[in-house]
C-alpha cells in the first residue's frame, strides 16, 4: 500500500492533512484509529465498504463521489478491492458542524457531499494542487466561512486545551477554565463536533500514545503507558479493544492499520 501524504496546515485552518492511498496488494482491509478530525473520503477507481467498530451494519462509497464524515467515536474498517485508489482529507474538528448542516446522512455517521464534477476533477489532483485548492473547493461547495471570529470559542478554546494536554486533562478542569457549565461545554461539543468532551479527550489520548510508540518502537511500554496518562496496562488494553477491537500488541503487529 502506498501513501502520499499531500499537504499539512496550521492549527485551525479547514484541511489538516490529505492523504492518497493506492491499496496495490492484498489483503484490502485497512483499520483506521479513532479520529478527532472530521474526514473527507473520495473513492476514485472502486466503490469502497466502510464499517465502524461496534457496529454490524456497513456503508459503500461508490467511486468518483464525495462523501463527509463527523469525527468517529471509535475505529473504522476500509474494505476495497486491491485495484481501490481513494482519497481522505483530514478536517479541522471544529468545521464538522458546519459542513453537515446542510448534508444528507446516507448511512450511520457518512454524508454524501453534491460536489460539481469541476471540483471532483480538482480533488483527483489533490496530491499537485495541495491544501489551499481543498479549502477553496470546500468553502465555495459548503459556503465555509474560515474566520476564527466565527468559530465557536467554547469548542475552540477546549480542543486547544485537549491538545495541550495530548487528552490527559480532565473534562471538569476544561469547563471550570471556560467558566462554562458541564452541560453547556457537553451541548456545544455534540452541536459542533458530534463527540462528547470526554470522548475528544480519550480519542486524543490513545492517538497520542499509537504515535509516541510508532516513533520509536524499541521503548518501554510501561512508561509509555504511564506517560500518556493510562493508569497501567490493563486500562490501556481496554481502550484499545473498545476503539478499535484488538489488542496493542496485535495492532502494532498488523501492516494494514492506520
Amino acid at each position: 500500500m502506498l501513501l502520499e501524504e499531500a499537504s499539512k496546515t496550521e492549527e485551525w485552518g479547514i484541511v489538516k492533512s490529505s492523504i492518497l492511498y493506492n491499496m496495490g496488494l492484498e489483503p484490502t482491509e485497512l483499520l483506521l484509529v479513532p479520529d478527532n478530525q472530521g474526514e473527507l473520503i473520495v473513492p476514485f477507481s472502486d466503490q469502497i465498504t466502510l464499517k465502524l467498530i461496534g457496529h454490524a451494519k456497513t456503508a459503500k462509497l461508490d467511486a468518483n463521489k464525495c462523501y463527509f464524515l463527523k469525527p468517529r467515536r471509535r475505529g473504522m474498517v476500509i474494505t476495497c478491492r486491491a485495484s481501490a485508489r481513494f482519497l481522505i482529507v483530514k478536517i479541522n474538528p471544529i468545521y464538522a458542524g458546519e459542513i453537515c448542516r446542510d448534508l444528507s446522512e446516507v448511512s450511520r455517521g457518512v454524508h454524501f457531499m453534491d460536489l460539481s464534477k469541476d471540483s471532483l476533477q480538482k480533488l483527483k489532483k489533490v496530491k499537485k494542487a495541495g491544501k489551499m485548492e481543498v479549502e477553496s473547493i470546500l468553502r465555495n461547495e459548503c459556503v465555509i466561512n474560515d474566520s476564527l471570529t466565527s468559530l465557536n470559542t467554547t469548542v475552540a478554546n477546549s480542543i486547544e486545551r485537549i491538545k495541550h494536554s495530548s487528552g490527559t486533562i480532565k473534562v471538569r478542569d476544561i469547563y471550570h477554565s471556560l467558566n462554562v457549565s458541564k452541560s453547556k461545554l457537553e451541548q456545544h461539543f455534540n452541536r459542533e463536533i458530534g463527540l462528547t468532551p470526554k470522548e475528544f479527550c480519550k480519542i486524543e489520548k490513545i492517538n497520542y500514545f499509537i504515535n509516541s510508540y510508532r516513533q520509536d518502537e524499541d521503548q518501554n511500554l510501561t512508561e509509555l503507558t504511564y506517560k500518556c496518562g493510562y493508569y497501567d496496562q490493563s486500562h490501556l488494553i481496554k481502550d484499545f479493544r473498545y476503539f478499535l477491537d484488538i489488542s496493542p500488541k496485535k495492532f502494532f503487529a498488523s501492516e494494514n492499520r492506520i
